[in-house]
Order: structure tokens, then C-alpha cells, then sequence
């Protein structure tokens, strides 16, 4: 379980499914994902089972449920692998109700600090659609350098490209 002032993250569980339901189910939330919400709870259960159980236990990261220290479920942040391309990416997802309270950047800055510090990673990624103007202020405030655009063959849409490098991560903290 990971810690910060106001939250709580740890790796998903099952009983997690109906949180995840709700969170995909608004589609502000998930308009700039390239997901669709989740049809129902035997969905967001096979997601968790098949997707993010799983990349904890090869890879000890994966998208942590978030909930702030009063038990309430926010959202989830956390690092996935990808063993295409061998790139570890930020993501975070947040409840609409609690947009704009710092939660985003709070819990990336702990996995940041969990993924460069107990995992030694050498470089996490995050990539934002373009008009996701709060997401890319996010990575802004994280301190991630821009790198560019880059476009999947298999989707249309051209991402925005941040990296913070390990080196990086440790200049910000000190």
C-alpha cells in the first residue's frame, strides 16, 4: 500500500469492481481514454482479474485504486507495463466530483516515487489526447518533460508525449 497525506493506493481487488464500474460509466470521465464504459460488474470484474491483477503479479505495478483517507473511493493512478514496447506508463482516472482537488497530481507524485525508488525504473511515460487540457496540466505539474506526439497505427488520434526519466525524478526531489 502506498501513502500520501490525504490518500491511499493499493493494488485492485475484485471487491473493487462496483467503484470501477461507476468511475468508467461517466462518459466525461473516459472522454479522452479511448475506452468505453464498462457494460456491467462481470466486466469490471474481468478487468481487474485479467488485466490489473495480473500486471501487479508480474510486475508489481499496475493501476492502483485510490481512496482518501476517509475510506472514499476516488479514482485510480498507477504504472503499467507495456512488453510491446517496454514502456512503463502513468495513467490516473478520478470521479468527476473530485476533479480539481490536487488528487491526480498527489497520487502520480507517490507512484512516481514508488516506481523510480522501489522498482528502479529508468523512465515512466504518460501520453494525453490533446484537447485533455487538465490531464496535460497534470503532467506539467509532475514536472515531465514534453517529448512530442506519437500515433498508434490503430488509432486515428495523435497522443502528447511526457516522459520523466530517473535522473529527472531525482532532481525533482531533492
Amino acid at each position: 500500500m502506498l501513502e500520501t497525506e490525504r490518500l491511499l493506493l493499493r493494488p485492485a481487488i475484485l471487491a473493487d469492481a462496483p467503484f470501477l464500474l461507476d468511475l468508467n460509466s461517466d462518459p466525461e470521465v473516459i472522454r479522452y481514454t479511448g475506452d468505453s464504459s464498462l457494460a456491467n460488474l462481470a466486466e469490471a470484474e474481468k478487468l481487474i482479474q485479467e488485466s490489473l491483477i495480473v500486471q501487479f503479479n508480474l510486475f508489481k505495478m499496475s493501476r492502483f485504486s485510490v481512496f482518501h483517507k476517509d475510506g472514499t473511493y476516488l479514482g485510480w493512478c498507477g504504472l503499467k507495463y507495456f512488453s510491446e514496447t517496454g514502456d512503463v506508463d502513468l495513467g490516473y482516472r478520478f470521479k468527476k466530483v473530485h476533479w480539481g482537488n490536487g488528487y491526480a497530481t498527489e497520487a502520480s507524485l507517490r507512484t512516481f516515487k514508488y516506481g523510480f525508488d522501489e522498482l528502479n525504473l529508468k523512465k515512466i511515460i504518460a501520453k494525453a489526447m490533446p484537447q485533455n487540457i487538465p490531464s496535460i496540466k497534470v503532467l506539467q505539474k509532475l514536472k515531465m518533460t514534453f517529448r512530442g506526439y506519437v500515433k498508434d497505427p490503430t488509432d486515428p488520434i495523435a497522443f502528447v508525449l511526457y516522459e520523466m526519466t530517473q535522473e529527472e525524478h531525482k532532481k525533482c526531489a531533492e
